[in-house]
């Protein structure tokens, strides 16, 4: 029999940290555990556990395989000269993060699921949660900061000039990392490592279960991010869609039936901020309902059962849901034009005039829409507030291209 004493972080989803400390007996012969919740042998507890770290340690993996190569791509191709506008400085920001929490993930994984000794060391303990953390809450944070762009150059055209800016995305994404940073430093005060436990969180700060400082901390900060955020980035997005529908409304009946496409740009865009809620929000419900099922850790206790039931459900939630950190690069190809055409003109392949030419007509706005009526004289009764007035519209600049 071999002694491991076990003190790990489990994610409840990416994003929700909740944190078990099991101290069991390995049996290295027949490999399994005693003395730990779900662990109880010829029991239906131990085949969901089974079941969950399968799911896991298979889906996990294939996530890794999209993710990586994925978010390289991105950011290779965001940071080229043609797509480094605003938008695309937001998206660069967004699949470096990306890269680098699935890079962090991998390590979580290793340790939780496959028992690689990769965290138990100091400094690394207590480091390791304030740089995953980071990159966790960065990922949303920055989809809601290009949606709120989105917003203002659709609902508000006439700010776009001053608010949707190289500069000050890039601002806008440093100053995000920055306060993520800040926000999750305080971790390296609740972890620290100890030579005979391994990597943990500090008693004081657990002290009173719900009422503990650190459940405290984690309830506020992580409702912020993977509830208020997500919720707020889907109100953006219903107020861009409603903008869009009724320009596109107005252009029908004012400018005698020629209708234009929505945005390429805010099409691919209004994809990627739907995603991130579709994939967040039923792992957040699945979190906060956790507390309907408290742990049991006795294997007579008839509750045992529905506990990793529960835990099941949780871990197929969970993949999906860490899927917004790997996905968005195939999301751009089938939804981005002018992305696809930067990815094939990476390999060589060059696009002809007349191409180029469709890509920048498919990736006009609709008030860029208005210029070929505005050179016709054409007045048009639409304010950026959305109120009609009379005059005519001024436009300065066109979209940018994605």
């Amino acid at each position: 029999m071999t002694s491991l004493n076990i003190s790990i972080s489990t994610t409840a989803m990416p994003g929700v940290n909740a944190t078990e400390s099991w101290n069991g007996t390995f049996n290295d012969t027949d490999g399994t555990v005693s003395g730990v919740p779900g662990f109880c042998n010829a029991t239906p507890s131990a085949d969901l556990y089974q079941q969950a770290l399968l799911i896991d340690k298979i889906l996990t993996p294939v996530i890794y395989t999209l993710g990586f190569p994925g978010n390289i791509m991105s950011f290779l191709i965001w940071i080229r000269p043609k797509m480094r506008h605003s938008s695309g400085v937001y998206l660069a920001a967004l699949a470096l993060a990306d890269f680098l929490f699935l890079l962090l993930h991998l390590n979580f994984e290793l340790v939780t699921n496959w028992d690689v000794n990769t965290l138990n060391f100091p400094v690394l303990c207590e480091g390791f949660t304030i740089i995953f953390l980071t990159f966790q809450y960065l990922a949303p944070l920055l989809v809601l900061a290009f949606t709120v762009e989105r917003y203002i150059s659709i609902c508000h055209p006439f700010k776009r000039e001053r608010f949707c800016t190289t500069n000050r995305a890039k601002i806008v994404s440093l100053s995000l990392a920055l306060g993520c940073l800040t926000t999750c430093g305080i971790q390296g005060y609740f972890w620290y490592f100890d030579e005979t436990l391994g990597c943990g969180l500090r008693a004081s700060v657990v002290h009173g279960g719900n009422a503990s400082l650190w459940s405290i901390w984690t309830w506020i900060t992580e409702t912020l991010i993977f509830l208020v955020v997500p919720l707020s980035v889907l109100v953006f997005n219903i107020l861009v869609i409603r903008e869009a529908r009724r320009l596109s409304a107005y252009e029908q009946t004012q400018l005698h039936g020629r209708s234009q496409k929505t945005s390429a740009t805010t099409i691919m865009l209004l994809v990627v901020s739907f995603y991130l809620i579709v994939t967040t929000l039923p792992v957040t419900v699945v979190y906060v309902s956790g507390v309907n099922f408290p742990e049991v850790t006795s294997c007579s206790d008839p509750a045992m059962p529905r506990y990793w039931r529960y835990r099941l459900v949780r871990t197929v939630v969970e993949e999906i849901g860490i899927t917004h950190f790997a996905l968005n690069f195939y999301i751009y190809l089938v939804t981005g034009k002018q992305f696809r055409t930067e990815f094939k003109t990476m390999f060589g392949w060059k696009p002809t005039k007349s191409n180029f030419e469709k890509e920048r007509t498919d990736y006009t706005t609709l008030r860029t829409s208005f210029r070929n009526s505005l050179k016709k004289d054409t007045t048009v009764r639409v304010s950026s507030n959305g109120i009609t007035t009379n005059g005519t519209l001024d436009v300065n600049g066109e979209e940018t291209l994605l």
